[in-house]
């Protein structure tokens, strides 16, 4: 990431590193980023500082491209009109697996320069400088788990998308011999990174065949979400240019572990001392446990943010280390919010319910909004759970929205979520879930074709 402000120090980059393109985009509300490759000479001249124009359909269809129904801010009714692409140059990075490229992540605004209210960076962005206002920053990390397939994407489709074949096979968690074997495409892609600008400090293989994990280093809570958007980018990438197939989804296979994208989070105070932090280095500061108790209490609210596919429930059910209740514990991997407590900057939270295959900028938003909640009302977390949260007494009583459909309904009737979020994103959000819905719903699957197709 670059502290490039001026265009004299854009064109000693673009000089030093031979740069010939520079791809331009933002991220939708599927996480999804999309946007332009544009020659190095109208960057430097003009998209710096001005932006480049897109349509505003990026918010009025989904994301395979098929047009949204139902959606009040674009549409056949507006004309789908431009939006900018406004570049962050503080996020100018190369692309080391791209010669001679460049990218920048890009703000979106209306052609007056309004800032979009449906945009997912903005979004983070009004919730940081909610933080603020109350004194703290946010600082985040992500843990991502996925999935690499031996055949390409092209491979794939060809084949109606069954047969998948893993990197590897069975289930070698931690193992570095086989860490060795596929570190031809794991290392290239924590140098690759490293060279954009984004340090992984471990990966590692995970629990099913083909699954792996990378750990983000902590940052600043905008620069996470711009962080954790690389990193999926460059691993579908650099996978590719191998002949593979990289995929975030929550459940790849009914019978392999789920991918999740657990979420670290703290604040700080503007003295620049960690908020968390207590000296007793069993449980966290008055301030971490409000914190706590905020992403507890608006966890239902927030489920179809961290869980934003109907695939995404299948990783949650039946546990297997997914948050899959409204549940707090010092270091416990089956609860949703893992308190990991020290007496300085340590102190942290991990949020265990988001899939891999969410937002990063609405997952952010959503758990510092939340934290940020508990702050202001100074609310008391519920008893810590200190063993099985799968299996607690009152497990149902506790257990978070168990399908995309209930997911939608909690968030979309809550009060609290258009406090935080406002009026306009949380129907907007809530109409592209339900739209989500309505699409599987009319898919006959492999499932229903070998239950009925001989039998009935």
């Amino acid at each position: 990431m670059s502290e490039i402000t001026t265009r004299a120090e854009l064109l000693g980059f673009v000089e030093e590193h031979g740069i010939r393109t520079v791809r331009v985009g933002a991220v939708d509300i599927d996480g999804v980023w999309r946007g332009k490759r544009i020659p190095v000479q109208y960057f430097t001249d003009s998209v710096w500082e001005k932006g480049t124009q897109i349509s505003n359909i990026l918010f009025g269809w989904d994301m395979v491209d098929e047009l949204l129904t139902g959606v009040e801010y674009t549409g056949w009714h507006t004309g789908y009109p431009d939006v900018t692409l406004k570049p962050d140059l503080s996020t100018l990075t190369l692309v080391p697996w791209e010669p001679h490229t460049a990218s920048v992540i890009c703000d979106i605004e209306e052609l007056d320069g309004t800032p979009l209210a449906l945009s997912p960076r903005r979004l983070l962005r009004k919730v940081l400088e909610d933080a603020a206002d109350l004194g703290f920053s946010a600082t985040a990390a992500y843990e991502f788990e996925f999935y690499l397939l031996r055949q390409s994407p092209g491979d794939l489709h060809r084949s109606g998308f069954r047969d998948l074949e893993p990197l590897t096979h069975g289930s070698r968690t931690y193992s570095l011999q086989r860490g060795t074997a596929t570190e031809y495409v794991l290392g290239e892609i924590r140098e690759r990174l490293q060279t954009a600008g984004v340090y992984i400090e471990a990966c590692n293989s995970e629990h099913g065949p083909g699954q792996f994990e990378v750990n983000i280093h902590h940052d600043g809570a905008l620069r996470a979400a711009d962080h954790a958007l690389l990193l999926k980018n460059a691993v579908k990438e650099i996978a590719a240019q191998h002949g593979h197939t990289a995929t975030f989804i929550a459940k790849l296979d009914a019978a392999w572990a789920g991918s999740s994208g657990h979420v670290h989070q703290s604040l700080w105070c503007a003295d620049g001392t960690p908020a968390f932090a207590c000296a007793n280095p069993c449980r966290l500061s008055e301030t971490g446990a409000q914190y706590v108790a905020g992403l507890l209490t608006l966890a239902r609210e927030m489920t179809a943010i961290y869980l934003p596919t109907v695939n995404s429930y299948k990783r949650t059910e039946g546990g297997s280390w997914a948050g899959a209740s409204a549940t707090w514990g010092r270091d416990n991997r089956t609860v949703a919010v893992r308190s990991i407590p020290a007496p300085g900057a340590a102190a942290r939270v991990e949020n265990r319910i988001p899939g891999a295959d969410a937002n990063p900028y609405l997952v952010i938003a959503a758990n510092v909004a939340s934290g940020l909640h508990g702050i202001r009302h100074r609310l008391t977390p519920p008893a810590e759970v200190t063993g099985n949260a799968y299996e607690l007494p009152n497990a149902a009583e506790l257990a978070l929205p168990a399908s995309l459909d209930a997911a939608v309904e909690a968030y979309a009737a809550s009060p609290l979520t258009r406090e935080l979020f406002g009026k306009e994103f949380v129907e907007h959000f809530a109409t592209t879930r339900r739209w989500e819905i309505s699409q599987f719903g009319k898919a006959v699957t492999d499932w229903e074709l070998r239950r009925y197709l001989e039998v009935i």
